[in-house]
C-alpha cells in the first residue's frame, strides 16, 4: 500500500514582504481559509463590456437575441482569461479568512472589505499579488511504500 506524505506544506498564515512588513515589530499576516486548487484561476470579469454592448441594449428575448448575448458573454470571458489579469478581490473573497495586525491611516484592516476599501489601490494590488503567488505555490508530496 502506498502512503502519501507531505514534505512541504504552506502555512495558512502568510506574512507578506511588501513595504518592509517583516521588519515591523508585529508583522501583518494574511490568514487563508483555503488555498486555490492548481487549476483554479480568478480572471477579471469585464462586466462593463457585456452590459454596455448593443446585444444587451437591444435584447428582445428571441432565440437569435439570446444566442448573440451568449456569444457576447463567452467572448468577454475568453478575452478576460486571455488577458491574464487576476481578480484579486474575488481571490481574497474566496480564499482569505482575515487580515491580522494591519492598519492604514489609523484605521484597522481586518476583513477583505477593509483591505480593498481602506488601503490605496496600488498597495492592495501589490500585497494581493504577492499573496496570490504564495497561495498558488504547490505543496510537495511523496508516496512511500508502507511496510506491513
Amino acid at each position: 500500500m502506498a502512503v502519501l506524505r507531505s514534505l512541504k506544506q504552506k502555512s495558512r498564515e502568510y506574512v507578506f514582504t511588501a513595504f518592509d512588513n517583516p521588519e515591523s515589530d508585529r508583522p501583518a499576516k494574511i490568514i487563508f481559509s483555503r488555498f486555490p486548487m492548481p487549476d483554479e484561476i480568478y480572471p477579471t470579469a469585464n462586466q462593463k463590456q457585456v452590459l454596455d454592448s448593443s446585444f444587451v441594449k437591444n435584447f428582445d428575448n428571441t432565440a437569435k437575441s439570446r444566442e448573440a448575448l451568449v456569444d457576447c458573454v463567452v467572448n468577454a470571458m475568453v478575452e478576460n482569461i486571455a488577458s491574464n489579469r487576476t481578480d484579486y478581490r474575488r481571490f481574497f473573497g474566496e480564499c482569505v479568512e482575515r487580515i491580522d495586525d494591519l492598519s492604514y491611516d489609523g484605521r484597522e484592516i481586518k476583513t477583505v472589505g477593509d483591505f480593498f476599501g481602506i488601503l490605496p489601490g496600488e498597495a492592495a494590488h501589490s500585497i494581493a499579488a504577492e499573496a496570490y503567488l504564495y497561495a498558488k505555490e504547490t505543496d510537495v508530496f511523496t508516496a512511500a511504500e508502507k511496510k506491513s
